[in-house]
């Protein structure tokens, strides 16, 4: 497995989805090495470890960044002490999955795995497109370029590669990948994690939250692409018109907390939101628990682990149409367009309709059993690496 990010590292979902599938390949049977950089929470930080960790049964390799706050701010990974470990290791491997698109780990990996005659899966996690709406541009010149030299040849070189939904698998065909390549397989989520949740009310009581204030929680880093300008847009119209709502922002800052903080004090919405900074474990949960509402309004998302985590704890959920779960979505929450009135209007419909918050409280659980049980998608993954093989 190389990845970009790894824990102990806090956040980021593809450092919890390539780390959950690390760890139940290992509980298989598995021998699974893990490459990554020790990028830390913070741009000020790097996570203090050994080079070299055991890690829930994962041998687990960090390779040091030239600059941590490259690798923070703008996703430049630095690792290049890991070139002589790639040329020396690589052939041990039957299989190497790497979870990254664009990152000199997945160049110099994949050289490797073909000059080793070691087959590599590719998995991009959304970052196929070469610019996300609503987001501040980097050099977008760089990613044609870039990607008309390397990148697309290392992914079409792939022996497969990995799609999380047919959106993102025509955009691997759009970069010329042969569709035979193209596996569609979702993230997934380990459900034993979700088997003995909290009681309601503990998150109230942490944060003084009262009974009869509805709580509108958005829980995902905190980063423009996220939309929470049309959340708080929203909320300002919702809150005019409802009594007692309560927006609760958690997540851990991404580059975009203190523009957030400046919207909400122009809005005069400063004693309705509450920010909590990141949660983690059982205060995650509480929080998914006591949510009347869980909304992702984001203008890009391939996929929303967030939201699969918020169905699983029955939170009733709202997510706009380009957010990569929004079909699945659809048969036990509520779909919106990238729009602050429809937005609005869909969360007061969920608070004030007590019947209708219930249902999805009943229907959201069973659908991430059916879908995205993590069992089931490394059954997947399991066939897909003996086809490579």
């Amino acid at each position: 497995m190389i990845t970009n990010t790894f824990p102990p590292r806090r956040f980021g979902g593809v450092t919890k989805i390539s780390f959950s599938i690390a760890k139940k390949l290992a509980q298989r049977g598995h021998h699974v090495t893990v490459y990554t950089t020790d990028t830390g929470n913070t741009e000020r930080s790097r996570l203090q470890v050994e080079k070299v960790a055991g890690i829930e049964g994962l041998h687990v390799h960090y390779f040091r960044n030239i600059s941590n706050l490259l690798a923070f701010k703008y996703r430049l990974y630095t690792p290049i002490s890991c070139l002589s470990t790639l040329r020396r290791e690589t052939r041990s491997f039957d299989i190497v999955h790497f979870h990254e698109y664009r990152s000199l780990f997945s160049i110099f990996g994949s050289y490797f795995a073909r000059s080793s005659r070691v087959p590599y899966v590719m998995q991009a996690h959304g970052s196929m497109p070469k610019a996300l709406p609503q987001q501040k541009r980097p050099p977008i010149f760089v990613k044609y370029v870039s990607d008309a030299l390397i990148n697309e040849r290392v992914i079409r070189r792939a022996s497969k590669v990995i799609a999380l939904n047919q959106l993102e698998a025509q955009a691997y065909e759009n970069a010329g990948v042969e569709k035979r390549k193209v596996a569609v397989i979702p993230n997934g989520l380990d459900l034993s994690q979700f088997a003995k949740l909290p009681p309601r009310g503990q998150f109230r009581k942490r944060y003084g939250i009262e009974s009869r204030e509805s709580i509108i929680l958005f829980l995902a880093r905190i980063n423009k692409v996220k939309g929470l300008t049309l959340l708080l847009n929203a909320f300002n119209g919702l809150e005019k018109e409802v009594d007692n709502v309560r927006l609760v922002i958690a997540g851990p800052d991404d580059g975009y907390l203190g523009q957030l903080k400046e919207d909400i004090k122009r809005l005069g919405i400063s004693d309705k939101v509450l920010l909590t900074g990141p949660l983690y474990k059982e205060a995650k949960l509480e929080a998914y628990v006591d949510a009347d509402a869980y909304v992702l309004p984001s203008s890009y998302e391939v996929f929303g682990l967030t939201v699969i985590e918020a169905c699983a704890c029955g939170a009733p959920t709202i997510v706009t149409n380009r957010c990569g779960v929004a079909d699945a979505i659809r048969e036990v929450g509520c779909v919106v367009d990238y729009d602050t009135h429809q937005l609005q209007s869909a969360i007061h419909n969920v608070v004030t309709n007590a019947p209708l918050r219930e249902k999805m409280r009943e229907r959201g659980p069973v659908m991430v059993r059916e879908r995205y049980d993590l069992e089931k998608i490394i059954d997947d993954l399991e066939k897909l690496y003996q086809t490579c093989l």
